[in-house]
């Protein structure tokens, strides 16, 4: 009735042909083939690097410090490196050197910079999916070529810093595993958490990494955090084998409040720097080219001063990464011009004019300028917002020129705090910060800054903390929350903990982990 579905008899071709192989069969041995031909290499450079760290000497006090990623915008590994060669450590700092690193390590002779290799420029044109996996390799090979061949010695520790996550962690058990040094890992944040925020928390590549992560990073000799709620989390449920230490952000000791005679020198370089130029309404006032910048002017006895009619300077750094939502402050600009613009109709307005500059570089930088270039074109008449990026030098004098910063960082995972802030709260200048999970350990409302959830509320503090500026009431009690160099006591004992990144570093560090390494 259904021929070929139910056969009463088998014909003479179904007894003589073989049957059809099925898939695994059919390629088996071409899979065996593969096999070999794909660990080869990999078990011939596991080979080679036993052998190589055989070879050579291990020395104390010295450690291999890896960033996969930027050095110079890699403030946290800098000073680690920074701290280490002032203990006497010789320092191997790996990481891409594509921006100039602090002055601490520059013709440093007790620490030695390699950068790693980059991949084609070709490569940038292929698609994430696979552009992603092709940078990992580069970044395999050329880690282990630094840290196994061109390191003379094998480090009695090995600093890295994650996320990035992947290679990192696997390839940085590797190397301790080889070369027997103490693998301590430095938690900014989870870098799985960063992976959903591009391909989704619950796509299958970011349950791999999370697995990943967990893996490699939970078996590390020593971690540190760069919060409490990071620690507590990672130790509670990734169950984290090791010594474990908070070791929170702080700025390094040069930076602080800039004079008006370094500012008037700043601004003056600034204004070659800044593209486009500020609005004309904005620019030096006075014919004499050096008499004057925005934000200062020479006095009678021919010394910078701060003018009594200047802008407020707002300042935000970001490395234009998704977990930082730049619209909330285009969106906040919008309901400050619309301030200005309702109460100075026939009067002196109590809002001042308002330049915004944003340091960093990243993907995402060119859209928000095509805003603002659109904005400035129809109704931002005393708001001028540009981007910029500076030398490592020029960094701080900046954050230490600004009345007031902003942070937009979110947190990918809720459990890290952004560098910028403790940059500026170094630096003397109080924080609008976007709030999420732990952002309390930093910002305290009302006393070194705000916190906002959106844009709307971001414009409302901007208003409020600058109404009447420069003798702005609230901008004046926020900042002075750090006179004395953030040293002044408070009853929940944030400023009794708020000291320099070297005395942090010297009791959680030196005094802490390193003072173990002896007793193991």
């Amino acid at each position: 009735m259904f021929p070929g579905l139910f056969p009463s008899h088998s014909s003479p071709s179904d007894v003589l042909s073989p049957p059809e192989p099925v898939l695994g069969q059919k390629y088996a041995p071409y899979i065996s083939l593969m096999i070999p031909v794909l660990l080869a290499p990999w078990t011939l450079m596991f080979v080679l690097m036993i052998r190589q760290v055989t070879l050579r000497p291990m020395k104390e006090k010295t450690v291999t410090i890896l960033v996969v990623g930027d050095i110079g915008r890699s403030p946290r590994m800098m000073y680690h490196a920074s701290s280490f060669a002032k203990k006497g450590w010789q320092v191997f700092l790996i990481g891409y050197k594509e921006t100039k690193p602090i002055l601490d390590l520059i013709d440093n002779p007790l620490v030695k910079i390699y950068d790693l290799l980059e991949p084609p420029s070709l490569l940038s044109s292929f698609p994430w999916i696979l552009r992603a996996p092709i940078r990992v390799f580069y970044q395999v090979y050329s880690i282990i070529q630094l840290a196994i061949w061109e390191i003379p010695v094998n480090t009695e520790v090995l600093l890295v810093q994650n996320p990035p996550s992947i290679p990192t962690l696997p390839v940085a058990q590797l190397i301790s595993f080889a070369s027997d040094a103490k693998l301590f890992v430095d938690w900014h944040n989870t870098g799985y958490s960063i992976l959903g925020l591009r391909v989704g928390k619950n796509n299958p590549l970011t349950k791999i990494a999370l697995g990943i992560e967990r893996l490699f990073g939970g078996s590390a000799w020593a971690h540190l955090f760069v919060t409490k709620a990071l620690e507590q989390y990672l130790a509670t449920d990734w169950n984290l084998q090791g010594r474990r230490a908070v070791l929170h952000d702080r700025p390094p000791s040069h930076f602080h409040r800039t004079t008006p005679a370094v500012q008037h020198e700043l601004f003056h370089r600034l204004s070659s720097l800044i593209s486009p130029s500020l609005p004309a309404n904005l620019r030096n006032k006075s014919s004499a080219e050096n008499d004057s910048t925005p934000f200062t002017e020479l006095s009678s006895t021919k010394e910078p001063v701060l003018r009594s009619d200047r802008p407020a300077l707002v300042v935000s750094s970001t490395s234009w990464t998704a977990d930082e939502d730049f619209s909330l402050l285009v969106t906040a600009l919008d309901a400050y011009q619309a301030a200005i613009t309702k109460f100075s109709k026939g009067k002196s307005t109590r809002l001042p004019k308002l330049i915004v500059l944003i340091t960093g570089k990243g993907a995402l930088r060119s859209s928000f300028e095509k805003t603002v270039a659109q904005r400035e074109k129809t109704t931002w008449k005393d708001v001028t917002a540009r981007c910029i990026f500076l030398p490592a030098e020029d960094y701080p004098v900046l954050l230490g020129s600004a009345d007031l910063g902003v942070s937009l960082h979110t947190s990918s995972s809720g459990r890290d705090l952004p560098m910028k802030v403790v940059d500026m709260f170094g630096c003397g200048t109080p924080v609008l910060a976007k709030g999420f999970g732990c952002i309390g350990e930093l910002v305290k409302e009302g006393k070194n800054g705000r916190i906002f959830r959106n844009g709307e509320e971001l414009g409302e503090q901007l208003i409020e903390v600058l109404e009447s500026f420069p003798g702005a009431p609230q901008l004046v009690e926020l900042q002075s929350d750090f006179h004395g160099n953030g040293q002044k006591e408070a009853a929940d004992g944030f400023h009794a903990e708020w000291n320099t990144w070297d005395e942090n570093w010297d009791k959680v560090v030196d005094e802490g982990l390193l003072s173990k390494l002896e007793r193991d």
